[in-house]
């Protein structure tokens, strides 16, 4: 007998036989019956939290109702991730976004993400194929969207979405172009001046660490109760625009279960836990992206490079800008056998070239890791190395734990400050291949049963013998130094002689303020040498040394010291370079001023943390940024800065003319892992999301999850797809929710 879904197949191609005889029905009207075939066989199921539980009977359609998910969530900022990555942001925000095309351009990123989807194995190509379907048929069953540009999705998007936000707002900023660097190549090179002031679109540094940082931590063996591993996820990343997370869960009738965070315009979750591992990332500095000083130096062949006593010709072509209510422009790029020039510094061009940007494979490795079932065959698909800018921590059933400063690292000569941009003359500065797997620093398994990392060197990993040690590679990889959190994750993870889940789980939240310590014999030490330069500033400031001094740097909703402080330190450090020591006058000075700050703007400076340190998920500009307002609901969340040290991050800076500091980022997506020794044990996971799953501000869960942070609560993160179905509020299959 015949099932119903078999007679609809059937159906559906007599119809498409039907056509082809008949005279071929047109390209959209088979898209959508394709569409609706392929809807059919996804069911998305929505958790008490609105978390999309995504089920495909194969890989591709489970990417088609990843990408429906996402268009319900979020549609507003996916869209716009995919029209700043293929380099159409000036028709949305006009001649103020022309640089940021113009840069799009000159790495033609379009031109490369088009060729590797054309070229991308059948099993990427299906994921590829299916989550552009999916994006297209939401548009269809919604014609009442209002888009802003972009009426269909291609499949390479995704591929463009990948190279804009990793190399071309990564990688590339760490070269630290300024605008007037990059405004001024542009004009050079197409003999024309740019009529507005530019915008930096996202506006994300990502070489401060300090903030945009993240946490792992791993333990096994003897150092948990259970018999398998544990593992902590703990990125930290913007809570709004290109950089905001996404939680999802996907599974398969070919296999593929796994959940975790993604990015909108992403067709799977890259970070996260399967049902015999998971791993977390945190970005790490090594070096993976370098500049060069181009001498362009004959006025009589203007794109002559000088290089090695000779001369080379720098390739040029043109392209076309279109522009929101203006004419569609028609612009030139320029690029050396080093890179594309987009900057220029002192009167010199400088060319710049990001690691594998030209390749192919990132998306390909990234699934790969999320299909793994053991060690064997993670360590397999991470070989190729791919997949750039992240460390990856890692944990299985078997009780393995492994930790990898991932990334290709181009060979290169160690005599040169690979800092600051090299002269492109010299072929001595040139690149001599990639470092392999074996080349990079890593740790499996170590006598210490525990690692961590927060974005800094992978030479105290696990605190143990068992790290790698730094002569053991050259001195332009590894970048990083140490920082407040990972102090603090040392603490905590040596502090305990055996975790069981429990106290893995309180400790994920734990909100000590591990530069205190550092920052407390100064403030005091400093008092004491000051105060007879100015008593009534000392009478003032008494309070807030005894304070002080009796403050054991933990921060909560409810402590009074915690706002005081972090107005002193930020205030003290602002646009002041690493390492910056401050004279005893300064610090007591500054700290005059914080405390004299908060008596303004509350009456008092002893106000709660929770008071000033809010979460709020206000309304979304043009550029996709939030509009913050002390006028608008709030809810006190207790998380500390990212320079302070702690697990639960906030990114929660002063805006001028408000109050109370509000959320931009911090924890996004938290999770935490039990891997189980005995296969017949289900894998616990447990997860919060920075707000919730819905960017509509109408809907229940818009802000469901973000109490659930502020309280150090985890909700349930269901992987099997009978607690799936048994969980569930609510299911459906895409357009017929």
């Amino acid at each position: 007998m015949y099932t119903g879904k078999v007679v609809v197949f059937w159906l559906a191609l007599a119809w498409s036989l039907a056509g082809c005889s008949a005279g071929a029905p047109d390209t959209e009207a088979r898209n959508s019956e394709v569409s609706s075939l392929q809807a059919s066989r996804v069911t998305i199921y929505r958790d008490r939290f609105g978390v999309p539980h995504v089920h495909g009977k194969t890989d591709g359609d489970a990417a088609f109702g990843m990408a429906y998910a996402q268009a319900e969530d979020n549609f507003a900022q996916l869209e716009l991730n995919i029209i700043l990555s293929i380099g159409r942001s000036a028709e949305v925000y006009g001649e103020s976004a022309i640089l940021s095309d113009w840069v799009v351009g000159a790495f033609e990123s379009v031109e490369l993400s088009k060729r590797d989807y054309d070229q991308a194995s059948p099993a990427t190509k299906a994921l590829l194929d299916g989550y552009a379907a999916g994006l297209n048929y939401y548009l269809d069953m919604h014609p009442d969207i209002d888009t802003r540009l972009i009426d269909r999705f291609e499949p390479w998007h995704t591929l463009a979405l990948i190279r804009r936000m990793y190399y071309l707002g990564g990688f590339l900023g760490r070269l630290e172009f300024t605008m007037d660097e990059r405004r001024a190549a542009f004009e050079v090179i197409n003999g024309s001046s740019l009529p507005v002031e530019q915008v930096a679109i996202p506006d994300y540094d990502p070489k401060d660490r300090s903030q945009f940082g993240s946490n792992s931590w791993a333990a096994s063996g003897p150092k948990i109760a259970d018999d398998g591993a544990y593992l902590f996820t703990n990125p930290h990343l913007p809570a709004f625009s290109m950089g905001q997370v996404y939680e999802a869960h996907l599974i398969s009738d070919d296999g593929w279960n796994f959940s975790g965070y993604s990015r909108f315009g992403f067709p799977l979750p890259y970070v996260g836990t399967g049902i015999n591992l998971g791993w977390a990332s945190t970005d790490n500095y090594g070096d993976q992206e370098d500049a060069w000083i181009e001498h362009f130096d004959d006025a009589e062949a203007p794109l002559s490079y000088r290089y090695g006593g000779d001369w080379r010709e720098a390739i040029e072509w043109t392209g076309k800008i279109a522009v929101q209510g203006g004419p569609t422009l028609s612009v030139r790029y320029r690029k050396t056998h080093h890179g594309p020039v987009v900057a220029m510094r002192d009167g010199k061009f400088l060319s710049a070239k990001l690691a594998t940007f030209d390749e192919p494979g990132w998306l390909d490795q990234w699934y790969a890791m999320t299909r793994a079932q053991n060690l064997h065959e993670f360590l397999a698909a991470v070989a190729p190395l791919k997949m750039q800018f992240g460390n990856y921590m890692y944990a299985d059933r078997d009780g393995n734990i492994l930790f990898v400063y991932n990334g290709a690292f181009p060979k290169k000569s160690d005599s040169f400050d690979w800092n600051k941009p090299v002269d492109g003359s010299d072929p001595a500065t040139e690149w001599q291949g990639y470092h392999s797997m074996d080349e990079i620093p890593q740790v499996l398994n170590p006598v210490s049963h525990y690692m961590q990392n927060t974005n800094t060197t992978p030479f105290m990993t696990s605190m143990s013998e068992s790290d790698p040690t730094e002569d053991q590679f050259p001195g332009y990889m590894v970048r990083e130094d140490d920082n407040a959190r990972s102090r603090n994750a040392r603490r905590i993870l040596a502090g305990h002689e055996r975790f069981d889940f429990e106290i893995w789980e309180r400790e994920s939240f734990d909100t000590t303020m591990s530069e205190w310590p550092v920052s407390q014999p100064l403030i005091i030490d400093a008092f004491e040498e000051t105060k007879g330069n100015d008593e009534q500033r000392t009478a003032r400031l008494d309070e807030v040394i005894e304070a002080f001094a009796n403050w054991n740097g933990v921060a909560s909703i409810e402590s009074t010291e915690v706002a005081a402080y972090v107005e002193w330190f930020e205030t003290l450090h602002q646009d002041k370079p690493s390492g910056y020591v401050a004279s005893p006058e300064e610090i007591i000075e500054t700290l005059d001023t914080a405390v004299s700050r908060l008596g303004a703007d509350w009456g008092d400076w002893r106000v709660t943390w929770g008071e000033i340190n809010r979460a709020q998920r206000p309304v979304i500009d043009e550029f996709g940024q939030p509009v913050f307002t002390d006028d608008a609901p709030s809810i006190a969340t207790g998380g500390v800065p990212g320079w302070s040290g702690g697990s639960q991050i906030d990114f929660n800076a002063r805006t001028e003319g408000l109050k109370r500091r509000y959320k931009r980022g911090g924890n996004s997506y938290t999770s935490i892992s039990l891997f189980p020794r005995d296969r017949d044990e289900k894998v616990v996971l447990k997860s919060v999301h920075v707000f919730g799953a819905n960017a509509d501000p109408e809907s229940p869960h818009n802000m469901d999850q973000a109490q659930l942070l502020a309280d150090k609560q985890y909700k349930d993160a269901w992987l099997y797809l009978d607690d799936v179905q048994n969980e569930a509020v609510r299911s459906y299959h895409p357009g017929m929710e």
